[in-house]
């Protein structure tokens, strides 16, 4: 006998619990609450995934991916390497947009380290992140848009991802303003050091308020800030 189909698919209750998690926090989900979600029982999801740990394992991962697809696409919308990681670094998805939202996704990632799988994923994601940031800062330089043979790229690239999660992670608890603005800011200041030409600030700033000034593509092209 061939196995039931699948109502609802992993993806749909993974995305399920990407929302619970930024609700109640890795502590506090349970698999009842991520089966509320979708229409499931705990013990369908038991069936599925084995575990809490086996189903918060398979949301790293999925969650990661995701945000893979979401830099890739905005990469793809410009053909300046400067541009490419200004939103590559601020292209964040719709749940980590709040300051609570954030805080408990920090939380999921840091509280798993202890377990040598979590931490397994999580360096991989890492590892793939500074290399992309690297061939990102590469191009720049090949562009002209960083200064060449005063720019570490390596070195860098590192320095811009631990910029990116102390970004986070500050902003979360000030909670001033938008993510995506910080986020933009501080890379701002980070690369303005290597630029080519003019260095000036970032033409999109954002107040206390969060309003924004309109952000010009062909400035950051020009080198003018972005």
């Amino acid at each position: 006998m061939s196995p039931r189909p699948r109502t609802v698919q992993d993806d749909v209750i993974l995305d399920a619990a990407i929302e619970v998690l930024g609700t109640m926090g890795p502590e506090k989900m349970t698999l009842a609450d991520v089966g509320n979600a979708v229409g499931l029982s705990a013990a369908t999801l038991v069936q599925r995934f084995g575990s809490k740990r086996e189903l918060m394992l398979a949301l790293l991962r999925h969650t990661l991916g995701g945000i893979d697809q979401r830099v890739d696409a905005a990469v793809a919308d410009t053909a300046s390497p400067l541009d490419a990681l200004f939103a590559a670094i601020t292209e964040i998805p719709r749940e980590l947009t709040t300051n609570i939202g954030l805080g408990k996704r920090l939380a999921f990632y840091l509280l798993q380290l202890e377990d040598p799988e979590f931490h397994g994923v999580a360096v991989e994601y890492a590892e793939r992140r500074v290399a992309g940031i690297k061939n990102l800062l590469d191009d720049a330089v090949a562009a002209g848009e960083l200064t060449e043979g005063y720019t570490n790229t390596a070195q860098l690239a590192e320095t811009v991802y631990a910029m990116t999660l102390g970004s986070m992670m500050t902003w979360s608890v000030a909670n001033e303003g938008t993510v995506k603005a910080k986020l933009r800011r501080d890379l701002d200041l980070l690369i303005r050091p290597f630029r080519r030409g003019p260095r000036k600030a970032s033409n999109s700033s954002t107040d206390r308020n969060g309003a924004k000034a309109s952000e010009s593509m062909a400035a950051a092209r020009s080198g003018t800030g972005f």
